[in-house]
């Protein structure tokens, strides 16, 4: 509409522009609101990744117990296990965690379907619920955990 307004005071002389240049400033100025905001998505979306993606920067590897290694140190204020490296490593949170720490004002099954879309957590393998079954030092029976991937810390939300 911006655009057309321009144009048309340009058809009626009221201002100096060449034709298509009042759309042209329209589309470019949209495309850098677009850029500003950090892209199309809600504003929901990217604030919830944005708030889990603040938790793993602070605490990814101090408030999570390395699977495998026995020379790790004790991880006091635990929120779940790391395992594996590079590209491969996972971090598997506590469920009570992802509710009152990670989705702190959020909605945690939303905050959980929206990475889950981004591939930043992983599902189940039919990709029905966001807690997997994993085994942990901690239990001798295999626990329910959210399994956040490495995606987390890649580009916006709109990657």
């Amino acid at each position: 509409m911006i655009g057309a307004a321009g144009e048309l005071a340009r058809t009626f002389n009221i201002v100096p522009w060449e034709e298509g240049e009042a759309e042209a400033a329209a589309a470019r100025a949209l495309a850098d609101w677009i850029g500003s905001r950090g892209g199309t998505e809600p504003a929901e979306v990217r604030e919830a990744i944005a708030q889990v993606r603040r938790f793993f920067e602070a605490h990814g590897e101090s408030r999570f117990e390395m699977i495998g290694d026995s020379d790790a140190r004790p991880i006091s204020n635990r929120v779940g296990w790391r395992k594996g490296h590079g590209d491969e490593r996972v971090w598997l949170v506590l469920p009570e965690v992802w509710r009152s720490e990670i989705c702190a004002g959020l909605d945690p099954v939303a905050t959980a379907r929206i990475l889950a879309t981004h591939k930043m957590l992983m599902p189940t393998n039919d990709g029905k619920k966001f807690q997997r079954v994993e085994r942990t030092p901690a239990s001798l029976q295999p626990i329910r955990v959210y399994v956040i991937t490495p995606a987390i810390f890649e580009g916006g939300s709109d990657a």
